[in-house]
C-alpha cells in the first residue's frame, strides 16, 4: 500500500555521525559525542562501513547491502523478514527529503509503477520511510544487466536481439501509454535484461522517476502541476525535439526515444551528440539522422528495419508511429524484410507531399530503397536552401533512377523486372526458443517457431542458434513451407590429462571379480 503524503511532512529529517553512527535532527551540525561532522544518508562513506542502513531492520525489512544508487535515490538489497523473500529498496537521498517537490516525484515513481501492473514492468509492493525519515519504497529484486552495460560490452548486438528487446518494450510502454502514464526517460539504462525461465533476455523496464501521469495530474490543488510548460526532464541524447524545446508532450516522446535505442544499439553511438546538454538538445531540433552506415560502416541492418528507426524519429509527432503496437508490428514485418503497409503509406504521403528544398526527402529516399530492394545505396548531404538543417538525398543508382527518373523521350514507360514471388517459410527447431537467419540476406526472425520471408525457387541457407546450439539447413521453397532444424551443441574435446588411464591388472582373489565399467 502506498503512504500518503501526510506521511512525509511528520517525518523528520535525521543526520548520522560517520564514527558513533549516532542519529541526530537534520538541525545539528556537529556530533557532540566525538565532534565529528554530522552527514546526511548519501554521504556516509561506503568504504567504512558507515552506511547507516546497511544491517538494520524496519517495516518487516533488513537492510543488506548498497547495490546502486542514481541522482536522486540510493538502491539496497533487502529481504522481508516476515516471508524471507528478497527485494529492492530505493530510498530518497536525505538531502531532497525535505524539498517536497522531490519527495512528490519519488512517490509518484512509486504508482506509476504500481499503477501498470505488467510483466515487463518492474513491480512496486509497498511505501514508508526509513528510521531516519527518507522515503522508500520496495520493488522486486531484479537479477542481470541493463542495456546499458549490455551496450557497453558489446558495442553493437544483431537486428534480431534488438528488435527481441525492443518489442517487449513496446508491450510495456504501449501498457503504460493505456493508463496515461508517459515515461519519458526511456534509455539503456532504464532497460533491465533478467532470466525469465530459459529467456536471458526478459525486459523490465525501471525508474518512472519522471513519468507524465494524465490521470493523476488533474488531482490535487486548483491549477497545480507537478511539471510546468517549459520545463526540460529526461536525458538529452534520447529527449526527442519537442521534449528538448519544453513543449507539450504525449506518448510519442518514447517512440522517439525507443528510434534513437534502436539506432544505438545496431551502429554503438546514439545518433546526436555534442559536447553540452543545450548542444545535443539543439541537434535533435534541427539536424537529420544520420545514416547508419556513415555513423558504423560495419552496421548490419535491413532497409526495412532502418526505416522504422526513421519513422519512429521523424521530427514531427504526427509523423512518428500512434502507438507502441503500430510500432511493434512494424518491427516484426522489418525482421522478415517487409515493410508494414502503414508505414509504406506515411513514406508515399510525405513523398507526395514533400519539395526538394523539404528535409522530409530523407525519408522518401530510405522508404524508396526499403521499397525497392536497393542495397548499398548512396546518399549525399546537401544544404536546404533556409540555411537551417541539412537533409539527406538520394544518389545515383541505376535501379532506383529508372524509378525515380521521366523517361527521356514521350512515349510508353519500360516495363520493370517482374521480380520473383514472396513465399513465407515457417522455422521450427528443437529445442524451440532459437534465433533463426538467411545466411547473406540480412533476413531473421525468433525466437522460434517463427517466420521469414524470402523469393521463392532460390536454395538459402537457414541457420539458428540458441545459446551454444545451432544447426542448418538448406531449402528451396516454391510455395508456403515448414523447415525444421535439430541443435546441437559443440562436443568437447576431452585434454589428454583427463583420458582414463590404462585398467591396472586385476589381483587375486575377492579383487579378481568382474567390476562392471559403469563402477569403474
Amino acid at each position: 500500500m502506498l503512504a500518503s503524503s501526510h506521511n512525509f511532512a511528520i517525518a523528520s529529517w535525521m543526520k548520522i555521525c560517520p564514527e558513533c553512527k549516532t542519529e541526530y535532527p537534520g538541525g545539528e551540525v556537529f556530533c557532540p559525542g566525538d565532534g565529528a561532522r554530522l552527514l546526511a544518508l548519501a554521504e556516509v562513506p561506503l568504504e567504512k562501513g558507515g552506511d547507516p542502513l546497511v544491517g538494520r531492520s524496519f517495516d518487516r525489512y533488513e537492510v543488506v547491502r548498497r547495490i546502486g544508487e542514481g541522482g536522486m535515490g540510493l538502491v539496497y538489497e533487502a529481504v522481508h523478514t516476515g516471508i524471507g523473500k528478497r527485494v529492492a529498496l530505493k530510498v530518497l537521498r536525505d538531502d531532497y527529503t525535505q524539498r517536497p517537490e522531490v519527495v512528490e516525484r519519488f512517490q509518484r515513481e512509486a504508482k506509476s509503477a504500481s499503477l501498470i501492473g505488467h510483466e515487463h514492468i518492474v513491480d512496486v509492493t509497498d511505501f514508508g520511510v526509513t528510521p531516519t525519515g527518507a522515503s522508500y519504497f520496495v520493488m522486486e529484486y531484479l537479477e542481470g544487466e541493463d542495456l546499458a552495460t549490455r551496450l557497453e560490452r558489446e558495442r553493437t548486438l544483431r537486428p534480431a536481439e534488438v528488435v527481441k528487446i525492443l518489442l517487449q518494450c513496446c508491450a510495456a510502454l504501449g501498457a503504460a501509454h493505456d493508463k496515461g502514464i508517459v515515461h519519458r526517460d526511456v534509455k539503456p539504462e532504464n532497460i533491465f535484461l533478467t532470466r525469465r525461465g530459459e529467456d536471458g533476455d526478459f525486459v523490465k523496464i525501471v525508474d518512472f522517476g519522471i513519468a507524465k501521469m494524465s490521470a493523476l495530474d488533474g488531482a490535487g490543488e486548483p491549477g497545480r502541476k507537478l511539471t510546468k510548460t517549459g520545463m526540460i526532464f529526461g536525458t538529452p541524447e534520447y529527449m526527442s525535439p519537442e521534449q528538448a524545446a519544453g513543449k507539450p508532450l504525449d506518448h510519442r516522446v518514447d517512440v522517439y526515444a525507443l528510434g534513437v535505442i534502436l539506432f544505438e544499439c545496431l551502429t554503438g553511438r546514439v545518433p546526436f551528440v555534442g559536447d553540452s546538454f543545450m548542444g545535443i538538445l539543439t541537434k535533435h531540433l534541427t539536424e537529420e539522422v544520420p545514416r547508419l552506415a556513415d555513423v558504423n560502416p560495419d552496421v548490419d541492418c535491413p532497409p526495412p528495419l532502418e526505416a522504422v528507426m526513421l519513422r519512429a524519429m521523424m521530427k514531427d509527432p504526427a509523423a512518428r508511429y500512434a502507438s507502441m503496437a503500430e510500432m511493434a508490428e512494424d518491427l516484426r514485418a522489418a525482421l522478415g524484410g517487409r515493410v508494414a503497409p502503414e508505414t509504406r503509406e506515411t513514406f508515399e504521403r510525405l513523398r507526395e507531399s514533400a519539395s526538394a528544398k523539404s528535409r522530409r526527402v530523407a525519408w522518401a529516399a530510405l522508404f524508396a530503397l526499403a521499397a525497392a530492394g536497393v542495397t548499398g545505396a548512396g546518399l549525399a548531404t546537401l544544404d536546404a536552401e533556409d540555411g537551417r538543417e541539412a537533409a539527406l538525398v538520394e544518389q545515383a543508382t541505376s535501379s532506383l533512377a529508372a524509378v525515380e527518373a521521366p523517361p527521356a523521350e514521350p512515349g510508353p514507360s519500360p516495363e520493370a523486372p517482374a521480380l520473383p514471388p514472396r513465399v513465407w517459410v515457417r522455422v521450427e527447431t528443437v529445442p524451440a526458443g532459437a534465433e533463426a537467419s538467411v545466411e547473406g540476406a540480412g533476413l531473421a526472425c525468433g525466437p522460434t517457431p517463427c517466420e521469414i520471408e524470402v523469393d521463392a525457387g532460390e536454395a538459402i541457407t537457414i541457420a539458428a542458434v540458441r545459446g551454444r546450439a545451432s544447426g542448418k539447413a538448406v531449402v528451396t521453397p516454391e510455395g508456403r513451407s515448414t523447415v525444421q532444424i535439430l541443435l546441437t551443441e559443440p562436443k568437447r574435446v576431452r585434454p589428454a590429462s583427463e583420458k582414463a588411464s590404462p585398467a591396472a591388472p586385476p589381483k587375486s582373489g575377492r579383487d579378481d571379480l568382474k567390476i562392471p565399467d559403469i563402477f569403474r
